[in-house]
């Protein structure tokens, strides 16, 4: 079963179900870069094991993952940040709500990688072991 997000005009596949049980984000697996497609959508982001909501700007989305950055809030996630994403989408009266994983931040910026949402807790265990 494929899971669709759409935002603007681009309706776009993120992550499907028969996806195999690695700890390596898809889209550092993959040797090619999906295509991105620009937004200046707004977005709220939850952090794993971080109290608070984040806002940011979402500026491109591809199948694999997105570019954010963040415009409001006490907190830049940074690499490993596990994340729950949400985006409202006002003008079809949607919202998304996708889990991620921060694979670089640089400032305010910040790339992700979605993942399924079942993989949350096993990254976080896997993160918790290796401290």
């Amino acid at each position: 079963m494929l899971r669709l997000i759409q935002f603007g005009l681009y309706q776009r596949d993120i992550f499907s179900e028969n996806r195999g049980k690695t700890l390596i984000p898809e889209c550092l697996m993959s040797s090619t870069t999906a295509k991105r497609f620009r937004t200046k959508e707004m977005a709220s982001i939850e952090v794993y094991g971080h109290i608070g909501i984040l806002v940011a700007k979402l500026r491109n989305i591809s199948q694999t993952g997105a570019f954010l950055e963040v415009s409001q809030g006490d907190y830049v996630p940074q690499k490993g940040d596990l994340l729950n994403l949400t985006v409202k989408l006002d003008t079809v009266d949607r919202t998304h709500n996708v889990a991620a994983e921060v694979i670089w931040s640089k400032g305010l910026g910040l790339g992700i990688c979605f993942i399924n949402k079942d993989q949350i807790l096993e990254r976080m265990m896997a993160k918790a072991g290796s401290f």
